[in-house]
């Protein structure tokens, strides 16, 4: 249940990312969804370039790569999922102080992030497996 519920996640999260970057990097599309460069002004970028391929690549395709590594059932997959939630846990928090304001989808794609990383972890803990980094002796 809980990998069905990380997949749904991830390929939301993904494909919602791979959108919002190509919005964020086609000057075509800031007017008609109200993106402005004036809305960067307490952010170190003057574009939406870096902050659009970031979301293209990192959230989107990341949450895509690691949706096809839960459908093959790796064995990084939970730690992947930890990770990616982490990401996008952070990068919606950059957001939030780089524009200055939290709407309702910041909201959302934090509690998904949260979701993914907990999901990994709760994953990581049934199975037994060792987390990354931890101080066990052998």
């Amino acid at each position: 249940m809980t990998k069905k519920l990380l997949l749904l996640t991830n390929l939301f999260i993904g494909f919602g990312g791979i959108a919002g970057g190509v919005m964020a990097l086609s000057s075509n599309a800031h007017s008609s969804l109200g993106l402005s460069e004036d809305m960067l002004r307490y952010s170190p970028f003057t574009t939406f370039l870096i902050p659009g391929l970031f979301l293209l690549v990192m959230i989107g395709c990341g949450n895509l790569a690691i949706g096809w590594a839960n459908l093959r059932q790796t064995h990084t997959f939970p730690y992947l999922e930890c990770l990616i939630g982490l990401v996008l846990c952070i990068w919606i928090m950059i957001q939030c102080l780089m524009l200055w304001s939290i709407v309702a989808l910041h909201l959302i794609f934090f509690l998904l992030g949260l979701l993914q990383f907990l999901g990994g972890y709760l994953i990581i803990k049934q199975r037994q497996l060792p987390f990354p980094f931890s101080a066990t002796q052998h």
